[in-house]
């Protein structure tokens, strides 16, 4: 089986790519795991679901990483609102949106 992210050879061996490292092994390191240390595709399942309550951290710094330099728009206000802000947060950026000659709601 080969993936993008890694490949599992005939006899069950695992390891990641190149990009597969890049992608993964900063949101498995969140929860301690080494992801070069991971040698079957069990073991990779196991660190995923480790992982996992920490996703929306990772997401969160990933998206302010490749936000960085890049204008602070309101409709970007709004994305990043709705993916980790609280409802009030949301709720007010919605009306700042709707006051906003620019931006037509659908």
């Amino acid at each position: 089986m080969q993936t993008q992210d890694y490949i599992v050879d005939d006899q069950g061996n695992f390891r990641f790519t190149r990009v597969g490292l890049d992608n993964q092994a900063p949101l498995l390191a969140k929860a301690g795991i080494d992801a070069k240390a991971i040698k079957t595709y069990a073991e990779y399942i196991q660190a995923r679901q480790a992982a996992s309550p920490y996703f929306m951290e990772y997401l969160q710094e990933e998206t302010d990483k490749r936000l960085k330099g890049k204008p602070d728009t309101l409709e970007w206000q709004a994305i990043r609102s709705i993916a980790f802000g609280t409802p009030e947060e949301q709720d007010q950026l919605l009306e700042k949106l709707k006051r906003k000659q620019s931006f037509k709601l659908v």
